[in-house]
C-alpha cells in the first residue's frame, strides 16, 4: 500500500512540475504587461481615446479577408485582385510611416482619403457589380460596428475639442 501511495505522489509531483514549467514558458512568451497597460491608457497605437490595435492597413486586410472568405470570389478573380490589394497596402504603409516620422497627421487624412479612393477604383476594376456591392456592404457594417464600440460619435477620425468653443 505504501508503494502505491508513493507512486501516486510521484506521478502527481511530476504532473505539477510539468504544469509549472509549461506555465513559466508560456509567461515568458507573453508581451510585457506594463506595455499592455500603457496601451490600455491610450499611450499605444491609436493614441489617446483611439482604437487600440487599429492599423490603417487593417481596412485593406479586412477587405481581402471578406473578398476571399465571405464574398467567396473565384481563384481567377483573387489572382487579379491580389496585386491591387498588395500595391495599395504598401502605399498605405509608406504613407503611415512618413506621417509618423514627420508628425504631420493632418495632411495624412487627405492622403488617406485619396489612397482609399484609388484603392476602391482599382479594386472595383477587377470585381463584378455584385461582388463590389457585397464587399461595400461588409465594409459599411464593419465601420458601423467600430463606431458603436467607440461610442457612436458619428464622426470618422479622432477630431478634437470636446466642449463648446467660443
Amino acid at each position: 500500500m505504501a508503494r502505491k501511495s508513493l507512486g501516486v505522489v510521484s506521478v502527481l509531483a511530476i504532473v505539477l512540475a510539468t504544469v509549472f514549467v509549461l506555465n513559466e514558458i508560456t509567461q515568458a512568451q507573453r508581451p510585457d504587461r506594463s506595455e499592455m497597460r500603457e496601451r490600455g491608457r491610450g499611450g499605444g497605437r491609436g493614441g489617446p481615446g483611439g482604437m487600440r490595435g487599429f492599423s490603417p492597413t487593417s481596412i485593406i486586410d479586412s477587405s481581402w479577408t471578406d473578398l476571399t472568405f465571405v464574398v467567396k470570389v473565384d481563384d481567377e478573380t483573387l489572382l487579379k485582385a491580389r496585386p491591387v490589394f498588395q500595391k495599395h497596402r504598401e502605399k498605405l504603409e509608406k504613407a503611415v510611416k512618413e506621417a509618423r516620422e514627420s508628425g504631420d497627421f493632418q495632411s495624412m487624412r487627405l492622403e488617406m482619403a485619396q489612397l482609399r479612393e484609388a484603392f476602391a477604383t482599382d479594386r472595383n476594376a477587377v470585381l463584378t457589380e455584385e461582388q463590389i456591392s457585397q464587399l461595400e456592404k461588409l465594409e459599411a457594417d464593419r465601420i458601423n460596428q467600430m463606431m458603436r464600440r467607440r461610442g457612436g460619435s458619428g464622426r470618422r477620425g479622432g477630431g478634437g475639442g470636446g466642449g463648446p468653443r467660443g
